[in-house]
């Protein structure tokens, strides 16, 4: 960075005149490079750090390096939802590249306690660089492509010896689809010679920026839940070698420096990691990372910020597997070139700060290998002493109704390399019924016990009261998967499992000249309901439950059961059958021919309590002021869990909405100001046409606010103005920070009997909340669908102020609005695409809310503010 001053001088030296020389001399403080190993400038054609490098070319040039250079072998790991490829490269000696395979098997028995001690001396320390998570957090692409040819162009013996005592892995693009993204935006928006004025278009990304991947997810937040086809294709690969140090390389604001770990000590670090990974280990490597940011001038700063609570991250998810995870953060330049606080911010700049560090990490990991590799062993072999320590000697889990949430879980647990077992009998848990053959058995006793417990465990207790993210983080709560805990060591284990059940549907008793019957409780039931729809089936729908009886077997059916009839079809009753064939083929659910609509007990099939259903005609409003997580969510859920293509409104547009054409709106999280009186109005007359409104978390505020309900909001607590207390400056985060939400799990209270409750087994429900949306029970007694308990709080931390205005509040609530209605949702319901549970409530919502209408009786005004 320069002074203002100098501002023409160091853009003409950096952007015009940078020579192959010059920027040799920039970039490495020495080198000696072998000629025949062209560099990132020589292959592309331009100098890096005056233009961003798109994802292609950034595989191209690693490519090249590997066709040319034994130390270098690179492999395609998967693609991405944009067809992008992920890679992974390989830098190491000659030498090792000929035994690379029996590296790896040595390696390996560092995870295994059973396992020999291998020969530390010989066994080189492995090293994992990851670039560009975040795809507008660009600089350290353009690292990756330097940092990668020094390694295998520079002829300094030093670099020789890491070679010889290091695998160096990188991965250059985590999130392809994102950085293409915004490499596309600063190219197209960049100025000759830069604007450095903040305000520039360059600096300013619209909605949805590139961060995020193409189902606007942030990656770095997927490591554990591992949802996305970018994140399973990396995990396959991490367990292939376990890495000793992993770096994540990261941008922050522009007015600041450099962070690297250590972090904040204790509040905001893992109470089951050991202390030498944070006290020992990250403050070795934080040496070399400021002696290499010192020998150029750059600030820095340690101890302060970010998070290494829980497994999520990719720099934290390695702390969980006996490595070092640190993360790299580099004040941004946004575009070429920024004004700062400290003066003009330059590309090349951020670039030259992540090389030096990745280097320097390469540095130190091979000058501290035996600790590291000592570590790593000593990890999984105390993950089995600690697992002692906990009275939960196994968990188990099992759905007898859901077989498609069992394998996706099940598939989660695989993907961590857990080991997983059936359960030797049916067995009752902490009042939960866990059959044979639908349910299975996790140990904490064993190597990844500490990945068993981020998965499961709930945790209440912080050191700290200021978070960077999220502090509920079990994963097992979101699944909405019966699980308990086992507190006996000698419980009884069947076989072990190695891979997922391959679940396939069915029909039942074959073809049916009656009707077919779908049991709304599997996952896939939704699917399935759409695409009978599509087919422009006549479905209906069951608000009671029945049993039926078929060649003298008795079956129940709960509340929910989707009745397809065959007569009023507009197709033959063999064509029928072909259709419903064909979607328990692609929808993986079995449904149940009926021969007579007389049932054993319950409701008939003919009964007014067996509701035909429209199929939805979906949109979503979404662009600048919606929240771009909550939209790529409920994208990616029913683009991938249901093959349903909803229709994505920008909302610019929303006054040209032909409103006929839709009977389902979804507003997220946002700011909707931008919808004038006019759009409002229209809105509203749509839902009172008898129209669905599904709102999520503050646009449910604002559907409050803009008078589409007479719901109400939980008023803030306002503390006694008159007397204000005084406190020391330094003191505000400490004090203001706790009053957020960051993101925690709630018990809450599920009325399975409502059409939004449809193919639940318990009333009780997981609720994960991050936001400040709070409201009041419906003004319709029936119309609260889902209530915070008395004590709500599960895991992660809430200040007592707010746990207080959570209690008792309500989760989702259904009002009627003319003929139609509204149905907020205070939270998240598909929180980073793993929390299947209040997923399911969308999904309810979205196929049932047409036909969910409460009575008319409500409460007076009175009692509504007492709720």
């Amino acid at each position: 960075m320069k002074s203002k001053l100098s501002r023409s001088g160091l853009l003409l030296l950096l952007f015009v005149a940078f020579s192959a020389t010059a920027q040799d001399r920039y970039y490495f403080p020495k080198g000696n490079f072998d000629p025949a190993i062209p560099s990132p400038e020589k292959f592309l054609g331009y100098p890096i750090g005056s233009h961003y490098t798109r994802h292609d070319r950034i595989v191209d040039y690693f490519k090249e390096l590997d066709r040319l250079s034994d130390k270098v072998t690179v492999k395609e790991i998967g693609k991405t939802y944009e067809e992008r490829v992920q890679i992974i490269a390989t830098v190491t000696s000659p030498e090792n590249h000929g035994k690379l395979e029996s590296i790896r098997l040595e390696h390996l028995k560092l995870v295994d306690p059973k396992a020999a001690e291998p020969d530390y001396k010989n066994l080189p320390v492995f090293v994992h660089l990851g670039y560009s998570v975040h795809g507008n957090e660009t600089s350290s692409g353009e690292a990756a492509l330097l940092t990668f040819y020094y390694l295998v162009a520079s002829q300094d013996e030093e670099t020789q010896k890491f070679l010889r005592e290091a695998v160096v892995t990188f991965d250059p693009s985590v999130n392809p689809d994102g950085r293409d993204r915004a490499a596309a935006w600063h190219n197209q928006n960049k100025s000759f010679p830069p604007v450095t004025d903040p305000l520039d278009r360059e600096h300013t990304e619209l909605w949805p920026m590139g961060r995020t991947n193409h189902f606007l997810f942030d990656l770095n937040r997927d490591w554990l839940a591992a949802v996305h086809v970018e994140s399973k294709n990396r995990l396959n690969f991490y367990h292939t070698w376990y890495p000793n140090v992993q770096i994540d390389f990261h941008e922050m604001g522009t007015n600041s420096t450099y962070y690297f770990e250590p972090s904040k000590p204790y509040g905001s670090e893992s109470a089951i990691i050991p202390r030498e990974t944070y006290d020992v280990l990250n403050v070795k490597l934080a040496k070399y990372h400021a002696e290499a940011l010192n020998s150029v001038g750059s600030l820095y700063w340690t101890k302060e910020q970010f998070d290494n609570l829980s497994a999520i991250y990719g720099s934290t998810y390695p702390d969980f597997q006996g490595a070092v995870g640190i993360t790299f953060e580099v004040g941004s330049s946004r575009g070429l070139a920024q004004e700062s606080n400290q003066g003009v911010v330059t590309f090349p700049f951020t670039i030259r700060n992540h090389v030096l560090t990745g280097i320097a990490t390469v540095r130190g990991a091979v000058a501290e290998k035996d600790i590291l590799l000592r570590h790593q062993r000593k990890f999984f072999s105390s993950a089995l002493e600690d697992a002692k320590k906990n009275p939960n000697k196994a968990f188990v889990f099992g759905s007898s109704v859901d077989e498609t949430i069992n394998q996706k879980f099940l598939s989660l647990l695989l993907t961590h390399k857990l080991e997983v077992y059936e359960t030797s009998g049916t067995t009752t848990v902490e009042g939960k019924r866990f059959e044979k053959g639908k349910s299975y058995i996790v140990p904490t006793a064993q190597p990844h016990y500490r990945i068993v417990h981020s998965l499961f465990e709930e945790v209440t207790h912080f050191h700290d009261s200021v978070f960077y993210d999220v502090t509920g983080w079990a994963v097992a709560h979101g699944y909405g998967v019966p699980f308990a805990r086992i507190k006996d060591a000698n419980v009884a284990l069947g076989t072990r499992v190695t891979a997922v059940k391959k679940v396939e549907g069915q029909i039942e008793n074959g073809k049916s000249d009656y009707a077919y019957l779908l049991n709304w409780s599997d996952y896939n039931a939704s699917k399935a309901l759409y695409a009978l729809q599509q087919y422009g089936l006549l479905t209906k729908v069951s608000f009671k439950p029945f049993t039926v009886e078929e060649k003298g077997v008795r079956k129940e059916f709960p509340q929910g059961t989707i009745v397809v009839p065959v007569a009023w079809q507009k197709i033959s009753a063999d064509s029928l059958f072909r259709v419903v064939k064909e979607v328990t083929t692609t929808s993986k659910v079995s449904f149940t021919a009926v021969s007579t609509g007389f049932n054993a007990q319950g409701i008939d099939l003919g009964s007014n309590n067996i509701r035909a259903l429209e199929k939805p005609e979906a949109a979503l409003l979404v662009g600048q002021g919606t929240n771009s997580a909550e939209v790529g969510q409920l994208w990616f859920l029913l683009n991938k869990q249901v093959d349903f293509s909803i229709t994505k409104i920008d909302i610019s547009n929303a006054a040209r909405i032909d409103w006929t054409r839709y009977n389902v709106l979804v507003l997220v999280g946002g700011n909707y100001s931008a919808l004038d009186k006019n759009t409002v109005a229209k809105l509203k007359s749509w839902i009172e046409q008898g129209n669905t409104l599904i709102t999520i978390k503050n646009a449910s505020e604002w559907a409050v606010k803009q008078g589409l309900v007479t719901e109400k909001l939980v008023t803030e607590y306002k503390p006694d103005t008159t007397q204000i207390n005084r406190f020391d400056f330094i003191k505000s985060n400490e004090i203001e920070g706790p009053k957020s939400i960051e993101g925690s799990i709630y018990s809450a209270d599920l009325d399975i009997t409502h059409p939004l409750g449809f193919g639940f087994e318990s009333r009780k429900l997981y609720v994960f909340r991050n936001g400040s949306t709070f409201l009041k029970s419906g003004r319709s007694p029936y119309g609260t669908v889902v209530k915070y308990t008395a004590n709500p709080l599960v895991s992660g931390y809430v200040s007592k102020a707010n746990l207080k205005r959570i209690a008792n509040s309500a989760s989702v609530v259904v009002s009627n609005a003319g003929r139609g209605r509204v149905i907020l949702f205070a939270d998240d319901p598909y929180f980073r695409g793993y929390w299947y549970g209040t997923a399911r409530l969308f999904l309810n919502a979205l196929f049932f809310g047409q036909v969910v209408n409460n009575p008319s009786l409500e409460i007076s005004e009175a009692e509504h503010e007492t709720h």
